[in-house]
């Protein structure tokens, strides 16, 4: 890759990283306004800025203005952004893209024009178009650094080839390289990337954490914002000190919370989930509201949700969509989102990033965050 910014980040600040926006322009001002950013941090966006949310447009012109307002603010491209290259290059294939997919800056960016595309559209009117436009933001995306590389840290949004010099890295692997914290790099310092969800590594109840390998000097911190239906928007901050950087998390999700009202002790049995690729299953015995499924692929034994098995027209057996098959124990008084209720016996919730369910009957709906705008 040749597009490396070097950076020098000092001891004695903060450094906020934040990867897999997606269009989700209220979400990133609630989580930049929940981490009290301020002018003295340094903000990292890893990527994925656009594409899969529904303001797309109003994440790349809210950070645009950050990197301009603020005085350490810094933006790596992703595998998103670097579909803009395909309009600029006039690639025939995006228009198949842009009549197949809803939720990208480019047809938001013809709404505005009120214009629409069909497959029988030209790709060199559409570019000549758009770039009559929006010029200013295609260049400022095409021009994105590919990685940033500090004293103690590499941004990157997919990951690192394993090789000697990992400025050799091609491109495309560094932003659109699959489950990178199960690979390893010969790079000297912390390697932090987003692009894959961190669920998908998730080996007990699923968690949309950042996840932290110190020995292979990996950090992920994809939180599934936007791809997963149980997703969440993570920062991941650095408090740099003389004495050693300290990590922490936090995150944002659209799930309303609920207080617990009465203790509720999981069964140690229900644990892991079905995630990507492996969402083929097999079903062994139904109990009442789990069926225990012998995930195919891996072979292990998941307690599946009834409502979440889906038989296809060719008896094959699969879920509906990512799903925990663990339960989670809860106390009096915790605060978790609900993200399904709808369920017999049990509600579906997330307590501090992980998914898990619990006994019906025993929440009680917070006052609701209301439409707060954070500018």
């Amino acid at each position: 890759m040749k597009k490396i910014q070097k950076l020098l980040i000092p001891k004695g600040v903060r450094v906020i990283v934040i990867s897999d926006i997606h269009g989700e322009l209220n979400l990133l001002k609630e989580l930049l306004h929940k981490v009290n950013f301020k002018d003295d941090d340094y903000l990292i966006i890893n990527g994925d800025l656009c594409e899969k949310g529904n303001d797309s447009i109003g994440v790349v012109n809210y950070v645009m203005d950050l990197v301009v307002s603020k005085p350490n603010v810094y933006v790596v491209e992703g595998n998103c952004e670097v579909v803009v290259e395909a309009l600029v290059n006039e690639n025939p294939a995006l228009i198949n893209y842009l009549c197949t997919r809803k939720n990208t800056i480019f047809n938001e960016w013809l709404g505005k024009l009120n214009i629409t595309v069909n497959e029988e559209s030209d790709i060199r009117e559409v570019k000549n178009i758009l770039m009559s436009y929006f010029s200013k933001e295609i260049k400022w995306l095409t021009e994105l650094p590919t990685a940033i590389e500090t004293e103690d840290y590499i941004f990157v949004h997919a990951g690192l080839e394993d090789r000697e010099n990992w400025r050799q890295t091609d491109r495309k692997n560094a932003i659109a390289m699959p489950e990178f914290f199960n690979k390893s790099h010969r790079a000297d310092k912390y390697v932090i990337v987003g692009h894959w969800p961190v669920v998908n590594y998730s080996e007990e109840a699923p968690s949309n954490n950042p996840v932290i390998d110190k020995e292979k000097k990996i950090i992920a911190i994809d939180g599934g914002n936007a791809i997963k239906e149980a997703g969440q928007l993570n920062a991941f901050i650095i408090q740099r000190t003389t004495s050693g950087d300290t990590f922490s998390y936090t995150y944002v999700d659209h799930f309303p919370q609920y207080e617990v009202l009465a203790d509720f002790n999981a069964n140690s049995v229900m644990q892991g989930g079905v995630t990507y690729p492996h969402y083929y299953i097999e079903p062994v015995e139904r109990m009442k509201g789990f069926t225990v499924c012998k995930q195919l692929g891996t072979n292990e034994l998941l307690h599946v949700k009834n409502e979440y098995i889906k038989q296809l027209e060719s008896g094959e057996y699969t879920v509906k969509t990512d799903i925990s098959c663990a339960q989670l124990s809860v106390r009096n008084g915790d605060v978790v989102s609900l993200i399904d209720g709808s369920c017999a016996g049990y509600d579906l919730i997330k307590k501090d990033g992980v998914e898990g369910w619990i006994e019906k009957g025993i929440l009680l709906e917070l006052e609701k965050k209301g439409n707060t705008i954070f500018s």
